[in-house]
């Protein structure tokens, strides 16, 4: 079974796009696009609470909630909530995402809590502000590490666009950066806001005619549809999803009949122009592959992926171990919030595994056979702990690699994750899997699809220890690819 990263992916930029934090800015009236400032305060807030129908091509997903809370003298809460449900490669995953921001009188942050749930597994972030610091929990099950990080000392929150239609009256042309600060994935970067017009669109019986404003986040656009008051009436974003506003009362009732035509895996997955038979006999694999900036592969470059051309971008791969790297610096022993290499119950299920073993290879191959079997294959839609995986046993592709590279890293062996797409039945899915340091040599392999060396077909996009999840954000559902040619080795049947 295949972790569907791009589905957490798409989630935390849900997330993102309902509750981000905003730096205070000032409006750069020489620029052709302004920037945004909240720091006069919020003059009216729509308080009805939205209730969102989520569909995928006509078919229900789910519901959203959003709502705004006036708590006088102590300010605002904002509140998020979204629950889904859809078959991933015929298995049903529950989602559920919540979202809480506290506010000042003037709008100003002083607590956020975000939670992502799917069935057993979650990802619970608090945060609190004092002065220019942000004290962040992150909670796995009973597992929990706290970490400070410096901000702004004026910060804000903007959820939705009713607050900036409220106060500042968004009119036809008008165009605003919001520096954001994204607690999901700790980052900052510019959000764009574009009104494009109004737009006559018929809900029921009833014409409304609304606000068209467009919302740019890396490239990525999503678009909603306001009345006067700032209230969302529909909203589209990545890949056909789409919410549009709706009662309480139909919300809540998901049709279990639509869910059944709904397969993420089929939604997402990325179809080549021609099959690729006998992956693992294939010595040699040359791939045309476009909408992607090409640096995504420039910064991969290796023995086992380079880069021959870059208009058309064509990547050829091969089973070639990469060269020497060492791994001065100790970065790929690190421990992080899910990657837990240090934690005692960890360091013993590692020595279980190897026992007396003192090669590195034996260690990685009797680590990599281990989290295979261990392992139940089952989707999850959320980014849980080393820690909560051994507990519960179970997982994708993102459970396995966790799992997997805590282990390796307890055992001595530097490992780092790569983040791509691999072929599987005929598609090209979002995939992670680990690659370890042996022999002054880096090597691919996978334990969720029980490969010791991962097959050619492995295509690393990006780096990761899954903290930088959102620079895939570009290239979701633009990517297609051609096989330009596949050689397969002299001895193959």
């Amino acid at each position: 079974m295949i972790k569907k990263l791009y589905i957490t992916i798409i989630l935390i930029l849900w997330v993102f796009m309902m509750g981000l934090l905003i730096k205070k800015h000032y409006l750069d009236e020489n620029a052709s696009v302004n920037y945004f400032s909240l720091g006069t305060g919020i003059k009216s807030i729509p308080t009805d609470s939205e209730w969102m129908t989520i569909y995928h091509d006509g078919k229900k997903l789910g519901y959203s909630v959003f709502s705004i809370y006036n708590m006088d003298n102590e300010g605002y809460v904002i509140t998020s909530t979204t629950r889904m449900k859809a078959a991933i490669a015929g298995l049903e995953a529950n989602i559920i995402l919540d979202n809480e921001v506290k506010l000042d009188t003037l709008f100003r942050l002083n607590e956020f809590e975000f939670q992502l749930t799917s069935d057993q597994y979650s990802t619970h972030l608090l945060g609190r502000k004092s002065g220019t610091t942000m004290e962040i929990t992150t909670i796995h099950g009973l597992d929990s590490t706290s970490f400070q990080i410096a901000i702004p000392e004026e910060l804000y929150t903007y959820i939705g666009i009713q607050p900036l239609i409220a106060q500042q009256g968004i009119i036809e042309g008008d165009r605003f950066k919001i520096p954001s600060f994204d607690p999901v994935s700790m980052e900052m970067d510019d959000v764009e806001v574009i009104h494009e017009g109004r737009e006559t669109l018929t809900f029921g019986d009833e014409e409304f005619e609304l606000n068209r404003i467009k919302i740019l986040y890396r490239g990525i656009p999503a678009i909603r549809w306001l009345d006067d008051s700032g209230l969302t009436y529909r909203e589209e974003t990545l890949m056909g999803l789409m919410m549009e506003r709706t009662s309480a009362e139909e919300a809540l009732s998901i049709d279990e009949s639509n869910l059944s035509g709904i397969d993420l895996l089929d939604i997402y997955a990325i179809t080549p122009d021609k099959h690729i038979p006998k992956q693992n006999n294939i010595e040699e694999l040359i791939l045309e592959i476009t909408g992607i900036d090409p640096i995504y592969f420039k910064n991969m470059d290796s023995p086992r992926q380079r880069v021959i051309s870059e208009n058309p971008l064509q990547v050829k791969f091969t089973l070639s171990d990469f060269g020497n790297e060492p791994d001065s610096n100790g970065v790929f022993l690190y421990s992080s919030e899910i990657i837990q290499p240090d934690r005692p119950k960890i360091i013993s299920k590692m020595k279980e595994i190897i026992g007396n073993s003192l090669d590195s290879s034996e260690k990685a191959e009797s680590i990599r056979r281990w989290v295979y079997r261990y392992l139940k294959k089952f989707p999850v839609v959320s980014l849980s702990s080393a820690l909560e995986i051994l507990k519960h046993g179970e997982g994708d592709c993102s459970e396995h690699t966790i799992l997997y590279t805590s282990l390796s890293r307890a055992a001595g062996i530097p490992t780092k994750i790569h983040i791509g797409v691999v072929y599987l039945n005929g598609k090209f899915l979002y995939h992670a899997w680990p690659v370890v340091y042996i022999d002054n040599k880096w090597i691919s392999i996978d334990p969720t699809l029980d490969q010791p060396v991962a097959d050619i077909t492995h295509i690393a996009i990006m780096e990761s220890d899954f903290t930088n999840l959102s620079d895939l954000i570009p290239v979701l559902g633009r990517i297609s690819i051609k096989v330009v040619n596949q050689v397969q080795k002299e001895n193959g049947q």
